[in-house]
């Protein structure tokens, strides 16, 4: 790509990120000022997640049912009815139990069988019922608590002004339509099913924007979601929750992007009108059950202003020294018959040293790639240590671009190579041209 305006020619090199300036020397230092003001190290922003969820459940069920279901002797009338006051199918209904004894639901179950055999059933050796047995009595009492605690904490790092996004989860398949063929008069059968994979899980996606002062602005969307129930024949059940938002926070403050607070209490009577209101005595004729659920959902945000390499490798080398200690807890229980010197996983390596400070640098972040090549650790040795900012002497040019009361290191003597082409810097040459008599000067 080439521009030329005002004299002045610019061909961009996108191979070599280099710019290709012909122009009068006037128009150059204009045009070398502008460059050195944004040929800089972007800013890069650490972000930070902290999504705490804790939610408590309890639950209670008690209740007695009656029946008087037993078949009458010959020649005799017999009183039939009963209490049964849970739904059916449940569980803990005194007809369903009576069917399928097995079929009763978690809880302390306690019951008493009449000796007669159930209306509607035969007989075996005159007395023993073949069936479903007589059950006169049931009570039940259960007693069921749950609690969670989710802590999650996705970060990531990305330049300013850019968006970055992680996902951490599964790929769901939802069932969103199925065929079935029942084949007809010699018609073939074909079914299937369409199925929608979806990401399930923590999802952050985040686009940062630093300001002059260290304040951060972000467009962040949040979303956690996770399986509840896959039992259902109609699907999959998920529970979500997302945040969608801009805020305004420092550098290095956290802030709350907001969460959800809940308490759910739920209960349910069922008894017979009147004798189950009567005191103690009514306990026979109902059935209780309640149910509390408590959530608590706060979801924080911290970001933190990485401009210099410096700052960059101390968040680097806290997050590689943490998952080097997390490495123990992996672990196996030791075993006697299972060798477990060839099932331990490989140390990680230490950090490479800081820029500009001697160490050894492994050859790879693999752990199996420096224990395999040990010879392979190279030396690193400090580079020029910078200068201490001192102020420009008089007479001397302070470079376009350079922060106030602190100056570069001092550049290298400006040489002349072949052809007349002089070096300034050491990715920086100036090439002059002479030009007709008429014209008059050179340009760079």
């Amino acid at each position: 790509m080439t521009v030329a305006a005002g004299g002045a020619v610019i061909a961009a090199d996108p191979a070599t990120n280099s710019l290709i300036i012909t122009a009068p020397e006037p128009v150059y230092r204009n045009l070398r000022a502008v460059i050195d003001k944004l040929d800089a190290r972007r800013v890069q922003v650490y972000i930070e997640s902290l999504i705490v969820e804790v939610s408590a459940e309890r639950a209670m069920e008690l209740g007695v049912q009656w029946q008087f279901l037993g078949q009458p002797t010959s020649g005799s009338a017999a009183v039939i009815g009963g209490t049964n006051l849970p739904g059916r199918g449940t569980g803990t209904n005194i007809i369903d139990a009576a069917t399928n004894i097995l079929g009763l639901g978690r809880g302390l179950n306690v019951g008493v069988v009449s000796a007669k055999p159930l209306l509607g059933t035969g007989t075996a050796n005159g007395s023993v019922s073949v069936g479903p047995i007589n059950l006169a009595f049931l009570a039940r009492a259960l007693e069921t608590e749950a609690g969670a605690n989710i802590l999650a904490t996705p970060n990531l790092v990305t330049l300013d002004n850019e968006e970055a996004r992680i996902i951490i989860g599964q790929n769901v398949p939802f069932i969103t339509g199925s065929f079935s063929n029942t084949g007809g008069a010699g018609g073939a059968v074909n079914p299937f099913q369409t199925i929608e994979r979806k990401d399930v899980g923590t999802t952050l996606r985040v686009r940062p924007q630093v300001a002059e002062g260290g304040t951060v602005r972000m467009q962040i969307f949040q979303e956690v979601s996770s399986v509840q129930d896959a039992s259902l024949s109609a699907g999959l059940i998920t529970n979500k929750r997302a945040i969608e938002s801009n805020v305004l926070v420092d550098d290095g403050q956290l802030v709350v992007l907001g969460g959800l607070i809940e308490e759910k209490l739920e209960g349910n009577v069922a008894m017979v009108p009147g004798l189950g209101r009567l005191p103690m005595v009514g306990n026979l004729f109902r059935y209780d059950n309640r149910k509390r659920v408590k959530t608590n959902l706060m979801v924080f945000l911290r970001p933190v202003v990485l401009r210099n390499a410096d700052a960059s490798y101390g968040v680097t080398a806290d997050r590689y020294d943490y998952i080097r200690l997390m490495q123990g807890d992996s672990r196996l229980t030791p075993s006697e018959l299972i060798p477990e010197q060839q099932l331990r996983p490989s140390s990680l390596s230490p950090m490479p040293p800081r820029p500009g400070t001697p160490g050894l640098a492994p050859p790879s972040v693999a752990p199996a790639l420096n224990d395999a090549m040990p010879d392979r650790w190279r030396a690193v040795t400090p580079g020029q240590v910078p200068v201490a900012p001192q102020a420009p002497a008089q007479g001397d040019e302070v470079r376009p671009g350079a922060a106030t009361g602190a100056l570069p290191p001092p550049m290298p003597t400006p040489g002349v190579l072949p052809g007349g082409v002089i070096q300034t810097a050491p990715n920086e040459v100036v090439i002059p041209r002479a030009l007709s008599p008429a014209t008059g000067g050179a340009s760079n």
